[in-house]
């Protein structure tokens, strides 16, 4: 008999030795709990899994993140099988990080600001580089699978699709995440480094300018024309972009996604260090009603947009002086009277400004 892929749980369920706490998430091979472990006396985060597939297949996970030791890398301490209301099911144990996924540090906006991301990216890196030098490819990279850590670091947990190569060459994959999944994979079921760099990418690029733009994409096409797109190498196109990112970080960024492999980053470190080289002076958020706000070190930055009627805009550019509080009117990047084109345009580059300096 096979049995369905998540065991109906429950708040205060107990699970041998596991007392089950909250729900953390989940996904389509299982669900992750708080659990106190009263063994220890300690709180473990514990994923739950159905036997569906075979054991051997059920601890495959366990024992791959067993054997992880990286700071940017999720450890799995023990997994064990144990029966619930008639059912096997397999118990895996690993740190609790209490901060949650990155996704928990987005915006009003539903995107993250632009130092975060390049700083939660290059962890995730680095992390990939000791997994790559194990010839483990891990193939589910995406927000919810970056945790932040108890230095605010980001971790890489979730290695359930992840796969080995003995020899470091391409493998078959055994599962992807629809949104991210690499051209290659859609066309001939094969997962490598570049396809965790493409994954990174993608991931980048949704933290940047918005969680939701690439899953409305997908829900909007279905997914085979989604799936066009990314073959093409366009599921990611210029005008997708919010209007502050920089050239340089679009340039990374569609690097790592780039529809051929070979012309991809070729390594982690290469990526990283791309990533490190850039630096910005400023960046912008969203306030709570999900109006834009810039910062530097010394200055807040807004600005407003008033239609004039005739198709006309007023576009004025605002900065505080974040020790006086004093706000003043920044008269190179405001214009009056201006076409929607223009105003758009004076926006542009007034948000590239206060990221570029």
């Amino acid at each position: 008999m096979i049995m369905p892929p998540h065991v109906q749980l429950n708040t205060g369920d107990r699970l041998y030795k596991y007392e089950l706490k909250a729900r953390l998430g989940g996904g389509g091979f299982g669900d992750v709990w708080l659990a106190h472990d009263h063994s220890i006396s300690r709180d473990v985060a514990v994923k739950v899994l159905a036997l569906s597939v075979t054991l051997d297949e059920r601890l495959r996970e366990a024992r791959i993140g067993n054997h992880l030791d990286h700071q940017n890398l999720v450890k799995m301490h023990y997994a064990d099988v144990v029966q619930h209301n008639g059912a096997n099911i397999v118990i895996i144990a690993m740190d609790y990080h209490a901060n949650g996924s990155i996704m928990n540090g987005v915006n009003a906006g539903n995107f993250m600001p632009i130092p975060d991301v390049i700083r939660f990216m290059v962890d995730i890196l680095r992390g990939l580089e000791y997994l790559h030098e194990l010839n483990l490819y891990h193939s589910d990279i995406k927000p919810q699978n970056i945790l932040i850590g108890t230095s605010n670091q980001g971790v890489l947990t979730d290695y359930g699709i992840s796969c080995y190569s003995p020899v470091g060459c391409s493998a078959p994959h055994r599962g992807f995440y629809k949104l991210h999944a690499a051209p290659e994979v859609l066309q001939n079921g094969h997962v490598s480094v570049q396809t965790d760099i493409y994954q990174v990418g993608i991931t980048a690029f949704r933290l940047l300018n918005g969680l939701g733009m690439l899953r409305d994409k997908f829900n909007s096409l279905g997914q085979i024309d989604y799936y066009q797109l990314v073959q093409q190498g366009k599921v990611v196109q210029s005008g997708d972009y919010l209007p502050f990112i920089p050239r340089n970080l679009k340039s990374v960024v569609n690097k790592a996604a780039h529809v051929d492999p070979a012309s991809r980053y070729q390594s982690a470190v290469e990526m990283r260090r791309a990533l490190e080289r850039l630096g910005y002076l400023g960046y912008w958020t969203c306030d709570p009603s999900g109006g834009f706000v810039g910062h530097n070190a010394n200055y807040e930055f807004r600005f407003e947009e008033q239609p004039k009627g005739a198709k006309l805009f007023d576009f004025t550019a605002f900065k505080k002086n974040k020790a006086t509080g004093r706000e003043t009117r920044v008269g190179e990047y405001s214009m009056k009277n201006a076409y929607r084109s223009q105003s758009d345009e004076a926006k542009r580059k007034f948000m590239q400004w206060v990221v570029t300096g």
